[in-house]
């Protein structure tokens, strides 16, 4: 090794074997693994080697990558402090999902990669692509990408499709149109009754006394919530009905805990329910299984990943409804779910089977 400098680096490493600073004997001892470095060094510089025009060496580097321990890449691929450009390296050097996974999670991976990444994926790795909201709201050609992609499975071009008109059409629909701002927390009251008017059907022969929603603490010490709690207190069923499906934010929140599942549901059917508020509802343990359910079977909401999360974790949510959402987790939240002791035996078996599969895939 004396033909090393005293100090190495992962950077100043390859820059010595793109400029032929090192003959080649040296460069296949690098690719075997034998240079003292820094784990996430060592990991960069044998990712640049599996790309090498040499064959010995660049399958040599596969085979010392593949034994370095896969908690140590998926570290180094998480790890938002690396270089842009070592990073860059890992991306095109594995096709590991867990990895990838990581990798396209990283803030620190280019946009640009991503999409080249995305233009090519298998299925496994552009469901991976197509969940991460954050980084297509940056990046809208990685929905372009997907798209061009020979492979891309109707599932994920379903859910590019969506994306594309949740967050770009629409909003440049809505911008042409340039609306009057609405004030969220404000009831819409001329809003038409028709579309709950099964529900105002049945609210006629329920009882009035029924147990009223519990307040959170945080809502006992605001004003306007303990007013708007106390007018839903004297409200007859087909009143808080009506106030559940017109109601501003405020009502909304509180209407949703409400016992009678006739009020919950004239909530769930709110034309001013936003993607947030649905993920929050779906995390609450202290509302009906029946908002929850409605929650997995309206294709809108079921379609976003954070809303699929949230539902599975809940431990309130039906055994039937989290099932079938399982599949759709990515290898991270089912490891995690897998191993919650707060959710049913039927769903982390699921889970844990699900896991192993895939893992096996992998």
């Amino acid at each position: 090794m004396s033909d090393f400098p005293a100090e190495l680096s992962g950077a100043g490493i390859i820059e010595r074997i793109e400029s032929d600073q090192y003959p080649r004997e040296i460069v296949e001892t690098i690719a075997r693994g034998f240079l003292p470095l820094p784990q996430d060094d060592l990991i960069a510089v044998l990712a640049f080697l599996t790309n090498s025009p040499d064959a010995a060496i660049a399958a040599a580097a596969k085979t010392s990558l593949a034994d370095v321990p896969s908690r140590s890449i998926h570290a180094f691929a998480s790890n938002e402090s690396a270089p842009a450009e070592h990073l860059a390296l890992l991306m095109r050097a594995t096709d590991d999902p867990f990895i990838l996974e990581a990798l396209i999670r990283n803030r620190a991976l280019p946009d640009a990669l991503v999409a080249e990444v995305a233009a090519v994926a298998d299925a496994a790795v552009q469901e991976i692509v197509v969940i991460n909201q954050a980084r297509i709201l940056r990046a809208p050609e990685i929905l372009e990408a997907l798209l061009s992609n020979p492979t891309v499975t109707a599932d994920v071009r379903r859910r590019v499709m969506e994306t594309r008109e949740e967050f770009f059409e629409k909003k440049a629909r809505i911008a042409a149109a340039e609306p009057a701002e609405v004030d969220e927390d404000e009831p819409m009251l001329t809003l038409s009754e028709e579309p709950i008017a099964d529900l105002l059907e049945k609210a006629v022969a329920e009882p009035d006394d029924a147990q009223p929603p519990a307040l959170m603490e945080s809502e006992k010490t605001d004003e306007k919530k303990l007013s708007i709690f106390s007018q839903i207190l004297v409200m007859s069923v087909s009143d808080k009905v009506k106030l559940a499906f017109k109601g501003g934010k405020t009502e909304r929140m509180i209407l949703v805990r409400d016992h009678n599942r006739l009020v919950c549901s004239a909530v769930m059917r709110n034309p001013r329910m936003s993607e947030l508020e649905v993920e929050s509802i779906a995390g609450m343990r202290n509302i009906s299984e029946e908002v929850l359910r409605l929650i997995g079977m309206k294709r809108d909401w079921a379609s976003k990943y954070n809303i699929v999360v949230t539902l599975a974790r809940n431990p309130k949510c039906p055994v039937g409804v989290v099932l079938p959402l399982i599949n759709r987790l990515t290898l991270r939240d089912l490891k995690g779910l897998k191993d919650d002791k707060g959710v049913s035996e039927t769903v982390r078996s699921l889970a844990r089977k699900t896991y192993v599969q895939r893992s096996h895939k992998a």
